[in-house]
């Protein structure tokens, strides 16, 4: 036998090791992974492709029947106003708009579940006709409306604002050189909610669940082919510009800025889309989307915020009026955090990943494939594994030295905190809806598909 033949029979005898230690490692895990409920399709998506995003869609009809309970909460104690505790959220003037926050209990699956929310109404546009014309342009606005709405509105909520740059010319800077670098750059600005579709269920028959290709992600699909065609379809959506700020040493102090900025799936059926034409006297039209949110499986630092709901829904209407004026009502609706960020005391955890970078660092590679196999059993075994909230205990720890005064003088508690989410997401469908108005009026005809720009039809610019 050469000395190639030798090698590589060395090799192959390497490679057989490996393969029969991961082998072993991966009957440990399969022995030591806890046993799925019976029926649980998340578990076994998840365990037949490796990856924790494909489990989503066995999760859409259980966060969508918990959204549902809450839709319908909503709908219950809304027009009455009966809510535990109910306070103002945002003030706006010289414009015609109603919001409020709220905290409340709501039983989910059986158990009370603390929620809070916020509703805002939005006046959004009033198109301009002859006089004399009062009743045929206000027809052709709720066609024109219904059609926004339910087929453009998701593909087209996201906006870029605009932003001022002086471009010169200059050389390739390190990254050293950049940090200290008064150059103008170029930075990206997206405001409002960005929906990209991955999951469908079809409607009747097996009920099979497919993922949209890939060409499909942006076009999202007609809203009234929801309980037609579709089941349920399910989108992931990147809320732009979602930070929230912790103030520790007050307003003027050093600030942590918690980026808030993750995707979150979603999950929409017909009971959250509104169609209705000529409702009631005096109203012409009632269109509108909703869904109920989809926790993300994965670790995460965040335990709080866009893809941390429990439990959680939201719904953006538009109502046009016999009067031209259109309006926006919107609902928020989640449970009250537990806590805003999880930070992980795992010595082992901690010991292998330094371990391994340095181990891996030293062999130039080669003792990864010997620690991959050996983290994934390490990983698997059961170990005591402690955690900490660093924002809620601060205000713990706040109220505790200052006998409860940081709450009653400083507003360092948690209800300020909710207030705070709650303040972000008002925000946040502020400038949704209030961008969307320019890309409304841009377009002469939405029942014209024909002439309507790519970019609109697309879901995105070229």
């Amino acid at each position: 036998m050469s000395d190639d033949d030798q090698r590589r029979s060395g090799d192959r005898g390497d490679d057989d090791l490996l393969l029969g230690l991961d082998g072993v490692v991966g009957r440990a895990l399969h022995a030591l992974r806890p046993l799925a409920p019976a029926g649980s399709a998340s578990a076994e998506l998840a365990d037949r492709s490796g990856d924790p995003e494909d489990a989503i869609p066995a999760l859409a009809e259980e966060y969508l029947a918990r959204g549902l309970v809450l839709k319908r909460w909503w709908e219950r104690v809304a027009p009455e106003g009966r809510f535990a505790e109910r306070f103002d959220l945002g003030r706006t003037f010289n414009e015609a708009t109603d919001s409020f926050g709220f905290f409340d209990t709501v039983e989910v699956g059986g158990e009370p579940l603390p929620v809070m929310g916020n509703f805002q109404e939005m006046f959004y546009d009033r198109p301009k006709s002859p006089a004399g014309e009062g009743s045929q342009a206000a027809e052709w606005t709720r066609r024109q409306l219904r059609q926004f709405v339910l087929r453009y509105f998701m593909r087209v909520s996201d906006f870029r604002e605009p932003q001022g740059f002086a471009d010169t010319w200059r050389p390739p800077l390190s990254t050293l050189l950049s940090m200290l670098s008064w150059c103008p750059q170029e930075v990206e600005a997206l405001r409002g909610f960005g929906f990209r579709q991955l999951w469908y269920k079809e409607r009747g028959g097996a009920g099979r669940i497919r993922r949209f290709r890939d060409e499909e992600a942006y076009t999202i699909v007609d809203l009234t082919e929801l309980g037609e065609r579709y089941e349920w379809i399910v989108v992931k959506v990147r809320i732009f510009d979602f930070k929230f700020t912790v103030a520790p040493f007050g307003a003027d102090g050093p600030q942590v800025v918690v980026p808030l900025e993750e995707d979150s799936y979603l999950v929409l059926s017909a009971d959250f889309v509104e169609q209705e034409d000529h409702p009631e006297p005096g109203v012409l039209g009632r269109y509108g989307l909703g869904y109920a949110f989809i926790r993300d499986p994965r670790r995460s630092l965040l335990g709080y915020g866009p893809g941390r709901f429990d439990a959680a829904i939201e719904t953006i209407h538009f109502h046009l009026f016999e009067d031209g004026s259109i309006r926006v009502p919107m609902v928020f609706v989640a449970n009250r955090p537990e806590r805003v960020a999880t930070v992980d005391l795992d010595p082992l955890g901690w010991g292998m990943e330094m371990g391994g970078r340095l181990a891996n660092l030293a062999s130039f590679g080669m003792a990864s494939r010997v620690i991959e196999p050996m983290k994934r059993l390490a990983e698997a075994l059961p170990r005591p594994r402690l955690s900490f909230d660093p924002v809620f205990g601060y205000i713990s720890g706040a109220d505790l030295v200052s006998g409860g005064m940081a709450a009653d003088y400083l507003c360092i508690d948690r209800k300020q905190l909710e207030k705070e989410f709650l303040v972000k997401h008002y925000t946040q469908h502020y400038q949704t809806i209030a961008g969307s108005l320019a890309t409304w009026r841009r377009v002469a005809d939405w029942c014209d598909e024909e002439s309507l720009p790519a970019w609109v039809k697309q879901g995105r610019a070229p």
